[in-house]
């Protein structure tokens, strides 16, 4: 009986069991929107502008959403903190965000 096959397929086994585990991440679960953003959303649905995108950040552990028109020329103008607030940083901060913010979804998207 020979065993290396054996051997070799639960090798295998492993290690691509060991690759699907590592190259999938886990989807970033997002609180639900805020009153204040739903409010905005509700607007905005019947702007002219289309286009428009909000989408979610999650920077030091804290929720953001920017708030985009791409016939804007401003990027990264008008974000928010999870409260409602326009956000105001610093440059050092900006440039933190635009590091190392991760994009966890559109939240809302009004087409062209």
């Amino acid at each position: 009986m020979n065993t290396k096959p054996n051997i070799m397929k639960k090798i295998a086994f492993v290690f691509l069991l060991s690759l699907l585990v590592t190259s999938c991440e886990k989807e970033e679960k997002l609180p639900p929107n805020p009153d204040w953003l739903n409010t905005m959303i509700s607007q905005m649905e019947n702007s002219p502008l289309p286009g428009i995108v909000i989408d979610a950040y999650k920077w030091n552990e804290e929720y953001y959403y920017h708030v985009s028109n791409p016939i804007s020329s401003c990027l990264f103008c008008v974000i928010y903190d999870y409260s409602g607030a326009k956000v105001t940083w610093t440059d050092d901060e900006f440039e933190d965000f635009i590091t190392n913010g991760k994009r966890i979804k559109a939240v809302w998207q009004k087409g062209f």
